[in-house]
Order: structure tokens, then C-alpha cells, then sequence
């Protein structure tokens, strides 16, 4: 068995891991175990936690799920990365950060650092007819409201990042009573994790490492 331990920003990540990854991946010989931390942009408070963890459980692998929205430039990488194309922006970040640990003297070869492009709202737009009749059981809103958003990117991680469009926002603005968690977690089991993957490039990466990892 695999053992993956998981940091998470929060109590949303945390949830989409248990509920969501853990049955997924269980089914390929690989436990997974969360822990939120609730990061926010706190860098150092990340930091702190990935090398304690890395030295305390040294036998499993652990990686990070972490929204690439609003993480701030105390992130190794972030301010070098600002005008790059998203996959090419989150990918010299996570490279960065792995840097970073090293340099602290940790061991980072079990350590697979994960950034979300660019929160985790980004992958409820892999299938907009299923988040869109989630959505209307409790709140009526225009039919292709959140298609139209999804049609205007070139992938769901393609949504940016601002304070006011962001994924989640753009859902709030249309869904006022959106909630992270309680609706969050739900649309993202009825789309399933297969679809999430398909349209999901960035996030398909990390699945696809996890999968071919090893005890060694």
C-alpha cells in the first residue's frame, strides 16, 4: 500500500480528498491521509508544516493541494512567474517550492508539491451541464450561465484569478448561495474525477505522478 499524506488549505480540499480522491485512489493500492492546515497566503506556516511532516512520517510520499489563486508573493517563484501562461506560471512555482524545501536540508524525494489553477471552483467547470443542475435545485438562474463562462476559457484551469473572477467568484455572482463545501464536494463527486481529469490538465498531471508512485 501507498501511503500519500496530503496538505490542504482548507476544510474544502480536505473534504474533496476524503470524500472524492480517497475512494478513488484506495482502489489502486494508495492511501491517502489529509491534513488542513488553512494556509491561506501564509507561506511560512506551509513550509513549516511540509518539513515537519516530511521528517516525522518519512515513509510515505507527501504532497500539497493548495488553490494557486491568491497565494501571494511570499511564494518561492511567484513574482518571477506573474506574466506567464497559467500551466507554465503554476509549474515553475511548484518547481520553486520544491527548491526551497531542499534548501531548508530536507529530503524532498517523497515530496510532490501541487498547486490547484486556480482553485479548486476551477474543476466544477468540467462539466457545466452537471454543476449548472446542481445548482438550480435551490437557486434559479439563466440556463448556460456557467457554460457560457467555461466556453470562453481554453480549459477549466484557464479561468483566472483576480479577486472579482476567479472560478468560485464568477459561481457566486450567478449563485448566491453557492457554498464551497456543502455544494462544492457534491458537484465534484457527480462529475466524477474521470471528467475532472479529462478537462483538467494541470490536475490530471498530479494524478497521473500519484498513481505511478512507489514505496522506494
Amino acid at each position: 500500500m501507498i501511503r500519500i499524506n496530503i496538505l490542504c488549505e482548507g476544510g474544502t480540499e480536505e473534504n474533496f480528498v476524503s470524500k472524492v480522491l480517497s475512494p478513488y485512489l484506495i482502489l489502486k493500492n494508495i492511501q491517502v491521509t489529509p491534513r488542513n492546515i488553512g494556509t491561506g497566503s501564509s507561506y511560512g506556516k506551509l513550509k513549516f508544516n511540509i518539513i515537519q511532516w516530511l521528517k516525522q512520517d518519512s515513509n510515505a510520499w507527501l504532497t500539497t493541494l493548495i488553490d494557486l489563486y491568491g497565494i501571494g508573493n511570499k511564494y518561492p517563484g511567484y513574482e518571477e512567474s506573474k506574466m506567464l501562461s497559467p500551466f507554465q506560471k503554476v509549474n515553475n512555482i511548484e518547481k520553486a517550492f520544491k527548491e526551497d524545501i531542499e534548501r531548508a536540508g530536507v529530503n524532498t524525494r517523497k515530496f510532490i508539491p501541487h498547486f490547484q489553477l486556480h482553485e479548486f471552483e476551477a474543476i466544477l467547470f468540467s462539466d457545466c451541464g452537471t454543476l449548472e443542475e446542481f445548482l438550480s435545485l435551490d437557486y434559479k438562474f439563466p440556463v448556460g450561465s456557467l457554460r457560457k463562462i467555461r466556453n470562453s476559457f481554453e480549459s477549466p484551469e484557464h479561468i483566472n484569478d483576480s479577486p472579482h473572477t476567479a472560478p468560485s467568484k464568477r459561481i457566486k455572482a450567478i449563485v448566491p448561495s453557492y457554498e464551497k463545501i456543502a455544494d462544492g464536494i457534491l458537484i465534484a463527486e457527480a462529475i466524477s474525477l474521470d471528467t475532472i481529469r479529462r478537462e483538467c490538465a494541470h490536475f490530471n498531471n498530479w494524478l497521473t505522478l500519484i498513481e505511478t508512485l512507489s514505496d522506494f
